[in-house]
């Protein structure tokens, strides 16, 4: 049994139970939204009256968190896959899921790096000993970049050398702090960490899309709050802030639609 696991479970709920009450929304997103989320905060608390509290992490922990019955009232997942699992376990209020921005893989490297990456071939080079990498069993920075890496067909030839980690956030971290050679993570997080530089950045038409799907949970405690706050994430104010910090953004949806 894994019992850090479940004691993370505990913890979340303890922390976060008397947070979806009344206008005061909790958001489990994946970790890539970080910095934009705490920029629209303020933004939402002013414009709608609700206060969102995000809970962020790897958007397969947060599944498994939500799976399990912590409080949560939206899901932002960085990917479709995970999106379509809570939402076939019934987890999902119905017509609440819509597209909410999308990302582009990139490969970063510490700042001063003398390394020539200038793309997935360039990792499979002997001076490239460590390559950090969201784990891709729950991390969707980390399966996208194994779906490219194996497109570029140099993943048989580099695996050994990768580094699972617990999410985006932490790959950028570990070759900021040159403890990997090299990382791949999104451009938005690559914007975020000035010991990094971007050695990289992958084509739209070269890889899977990434999309970050949105919806308000079944089992929200929040309801009209939650709905509030997911119609603001989704306002032009937001898509310009998300806009801003390097996110994708899809076709506006019509009102009440989804994905």
């Amino acid at each position: 049994m894994n019992t850090g696991f479940w004691w993370t479970i505990i913890f979340a709920g303890g922390m976060l139970a008397t947070a979806a009450r009344g206008d005061e929304v909790v958001v489990s997103a994946a970790a890539s939204m970080k910095d934009v989320l705490a920029e629209l905060a303020p933004m939402c608390a002013k414009q709608t009256g609700v206060t969102l509290t995000p809970n962020l992490g790897a958007s397969g922990v947060l599944a498994r968190q939500i799976e399990a019955g912590a409080p949560a009232d939206l899901f932002i997942s960085a990917d479709d896959a995970t999106m379509d699992g809570v939402e076939k376990a019934g987890l999902l209020l119905a017509g609440t899921r819509a597209m909410l921005v999308g990302n582009v893989l990139v490969i970063v490297v510490p700042v001063g790096s003398a390394l020539k990456v200038d793309g997935p071939g360039s990792l499979a080079d002997a001076a490239v000993k460590k390559i950090g990498i969201g784990d891709p069993k729950t991390v969707p920075a980390g399966h996208y970049a194994e779906l490219d890496l194996e497109q570029a067909k140099v993943w048989d030839a580099i695996k050994d050398k990768l580094v699972p980690l617990d999410n985006v956030r932490t790959v950028l971290s570990a070759t900021a702090s040159q403890n990997v050679d090299a990382g791949l993570v999104y451009r938005t997080d690559a914007a975020t960490e000035p010991k990094v530089r971007v050695a990289w950045t992958a084509q739209a038409a070269d890889g899977p899309a990434i999309h970050y799907p949105i919806a308000i949970l079944k089992n929200t405690r929040a309801p009209a709050a939650a709905a509030k706050a997911r119609e603001f994430l989704l306002s032009d104010a937001a898509r310009a802030v998300f806009a801003k910090y390097g996110f994708t953004l899809p076709p506006k949806p019509a009102a009440g639609s989804t994905s």
